[in-house]
């Protein structure tokens, strides 16, 4: 490790703190930078002392520490700003003109870059947070809206809900977040805006970062070059490649992948998709665990048609009738029933719902001695979703909770009666009662027309409610009718990766090209890398290969360049610039590269595309509140583009192109920058993306285009498919203003 600082040392980043070098300027942490659409004749100045009266901090993250193939993906801790920072702008508005981001060991003698062949980024999302503001926990809905990638706890800042807003009406962000150019291309890509535009944040006082890492540094090889160390059978990476193949997460055979025909019941109406035959009706029963007594393959145009369940004397029997009836329906009931063991937690719950008395009975068994617990309506099935829970300690006491992200939470109002709480055999079962409404907006409300619930489950290895480690899955419950016909439904293929169900939101055309293309991050049978098997602390390697045990640490460090944000005669020194996003393969957020089959290799190209238009982008609500928001658009007609970024992963981006598809005129179009050497900043096959810049002339800029509500856009990415690629991106990460036609 000596040696490989020593050699690195030619590499250190000066941290100079604000203070002018010895010719009066402030400089640039990462060096010079480039845009894509710069003016023939006045080149945009990206050096940040540049701008009149501007100054930076630096913040760095708590340390990061990985092992080879190790992936480190969370929300880390608060960072406070400097306190004289802080108090100087509390209750003043900060304008963040730009910042610069790098991965550094910290040193005796400062700081040394990292190189990204040694911890790649895939991507991050960074905060600062303002005093009146808080990060939340969002849904996956809300987190595609803003911009974030699928597979992950997903986290955004809002403006407090517990605080009366001393300036309601401002319209200055409470908090701001900043993800452009965010990948491998983080480090040498511009992050700054045209003079008088800014993210602007009232009265900051913390930073935060959820950064995607991926350990990919060969502890067996010190010389300055890249050589790869063990890679696992799925990775996609040619031998001696100049980049890892762990940075596209190829889905090893450490990470569980389960893959199914997916079953459902219906205890009300009829089947969407009805089972074609009785063998697969018998498959579905299987798949839902459903314990029956018999089984029955009828034709009788007298009963239900399909495949359904009898309920008699206790028992389920299983009919498939291949007769076709319109008029009967499946439920028809007042009692519902449904039961989940959990292998991996060591625990059930059975659910009685009683539509007579709106009560549910609820019974839960686990091991004696220790915790169990079972979450209500966890849609991602993790802890994360922050759901109700019931937990049962070690001596059988029961609580009712909200949890928090991988925290746990709070104590809630009891709700729930018990009736019996036994423990036989070394397992204890409490059997308790509630009403279906929630006793809080926290509880959860159960519902008759329920016909399942997701939930997750976890236990203990002691009595005391703490963190569950490994003992921890998710799973859905299917409700069945006691006193009425549960119809069995077809719903496809469907399964999980490392116990969290697989979902990809992958739209048609013209949205997108991912479904036309089959491309094969759709479908969990297909999946083959990207963020689905990159979760947090998973390990990239093959069961069989042994991970090099040495670890590596250092921080993400980010440099923000501010100005002072001031208000002469109603007239404000800088723009708020909004977020403007959109994924071109819509809506995934991420896609496959599949490997060429031309046996010409300079026709290896792989096009996806996306059709959409500006008001797909969005986001009609409050700035103050979520620094995603786009404000009052009722008073604008439209949108002017001032930054726009492209994200685009090493090692096979060729371009991104922005259209306005009305009048078939170029936004927007980037070319990869790739290094060339093995020095840090330049490291052979990474790359920076120049992005697009607009504003006025005399600053070397090509004024914006307005571009209406109703504009239509077209996106397109080309890459290189000489080999395949798992998990790349071509996400528009842009800011800009609302604007008037005239």
């Amino acid at each position: 490790m000596r040696l490989i600082l020593n050699l690195l040392l030619s590499y250190i980043v000066t941290v100079i703190h604000g203070i002018p070098t010895k010719d009066g300027k402030l400089e640039n942490m990462n060096g010079e930078y480039l845009i894509a659409n710069p003016h023939p004749d006045k080149p945009f100045n990206t050096d940040y002392s540049s701008y009149d009266g501007v100054e930076y901090f630096d913040v760095y993250t708590p340390p990061i520490t990985t092992k080879y193939a190790e992936v480190f993906w969370t929300m880390m801790d608060e960072v406070p700003l400097d306190p004289e920072l802080v108090a100087r702008f509390n209750g003043k508005t900060m304008a963040v003109v730009g910042y610069e981001a790098d991965q550094v060991f910290k040193t005796n003698t400062g700081d040394v870059s990292v190189p990204i062949t040694w911890a790649y980024n895939h991507h991050y999302v960074a905060y600062l947070l303002g005093a009146n503001s808080e990060l939340r926990k969002v849904s996956p809905e809300v987190a595609h809206r803003m911009g974030h990638s699928a597979g992950q706890d997903v986290w955004h800042s809002f403006l407090r809900e517990d605080i009366n807003d001393p300036n309601p009406n401002s319209g200055i962000p409470a908090s701001q977040w900043f993800s452009e150019g965010n990948g491998g291309e983080f480090r040498k890509s511009f992050h700054g805006y045209p003079k008088g535009f800014a993210q602007l944040i009232d009265s900051p006082t913390a930073f935060h970062m959820e950064p995607m890492q991926i350990d990919t540094r060969n502890r067996n090889y010190n010389g300055t070059d890249f050589k790869p160390d063990i890679l696992p059978e799925s990775s996609a990476a040619p031998p001696d490649a100049s980049y890892s193949g762990l940075l596209e997460c190829p889905c090893a055979t450490r990470i569980e992948k389960n893959i199914s025909v997916s079953f459902s019941t219906a205890t009300q109406e009829t089947c969407p998709t009805e089972i074609r035959n009785f063998e697969e009706c018998v498959q579905a029963a299987d798949f839902l665990k459903i314990n029956i007594t018999d089984k029955l393959n009828i034709n009788d145009k007298t009963s239900l048609s399909g495949c359904y369940l009898r309920y008699k004397y206790g028992l389920y029997f299983l009919v498939y009738n291949s007769a076709s009836n319109t008029d009967t329906k499946c439920g028809g009931g007042t009692l519902k029933s449904g039961k989940l063991t959990s292998e991996p937690s060591q625990m059930s719950v059975k659910l009685d719902l009683d539509s007579t008395t709106s009560t549910v009975t609820i019974t839960m068994s686990g091991p004696d001695g220790k915790w169990f617990g079972a979450g209500f309506n966890t849609p991602n099935f993790a802890m994360s979703d922050t759901p109700y829970i019931i937990v049962v300690d070690g001596t059988g006491n029961v609580s009712e909770r909200k949890l928090a992200n991988h925290a746990p939470g709070s104590v809630l109002k009891s709700s729930v009666k018990v009736k019996s709480n036994q423990v036989a055999d070394g397992v204890r079962t409490v059997v308790m009662e509630r009403n279906f409404p929630g006793a809080t907006s926290d509880h959860f409300s159960f519902d008759f027309d329920l016909e399942s619930i997701k939930m997750i489950f976890a236990s203990g290895t002691d009595g005391t409610y703490a963190y569950h480690g490994t003992t921890r899955s998710g799973d859905t419950l299917n409700f069945l009718s006691v006193d009425g016909s549960t119809c069995i439904c077809y719903e496809g293929v469907t399964g999980s990766i490392n116990n969290i169900p697989f979902s990809k939101n992958c739209l048609p055309p013209p949205k997108g090209d991912m479904l036309r293309l089959r491309n094969p991050t759709c479908w969990v049978d297909t999946y083959q890398g990207g963020l689905h098997c990159c979760h947090h602390q998973v390990i990239l390697l093959d069961k069989e290969q042994e991970q090099p045990q040495e670890e590596m640490t250092y921080h993400m460090k980010f440099r923000f360049w501010f100005q002072e944000y001031k208000e002469v005669e109603e007239v404000p020194s800088h723009q708020n610039l909004i977020r403007f996003f959109w994924v071109t393969e819509a809506m995934s957020g991420e896609y496959d590269i599949p490997k060429c089959k031309d046996e010409n290799l300079n026709n290896c190209v792989y096009e996806i595309t996306s059709n959409f238009t500006v008001r797909d982008m969005m986001n009609d609500c409050d700035v103050r509140k979520n620094p995603s928001c786009w404000g009052n658009t009722t008073e604008y007609d439209g949108i002017n583009i001032i930054y726009a970024a492209g994200h685009c992963h090493a090692p096979s981006c060729i371009s991104m192109e922005l259209y306005n598809a009305d009048t078939n005129e170029i936004l927007c179009r980037h070319d990869p920058v790739y290094g060339k050497s093995h020095e840090i900043f330049d490291e052979l096959g990474y790359l920076a993306i120049p992005p697009c810049m607009f504003g006025p002339e005399d600053q070397g800029l090509t004024p914006p285009t307005f571009l209406s509500y109703d504009t239509n856009l077209f996106s397109r990415k080309i890459n290189n498919n000489t080999n395949a690629h798992y998990g790349e991106m071509a996400l528009w990460q842009m800011r800009g203003v609302l604007a008037k036609k005239d």
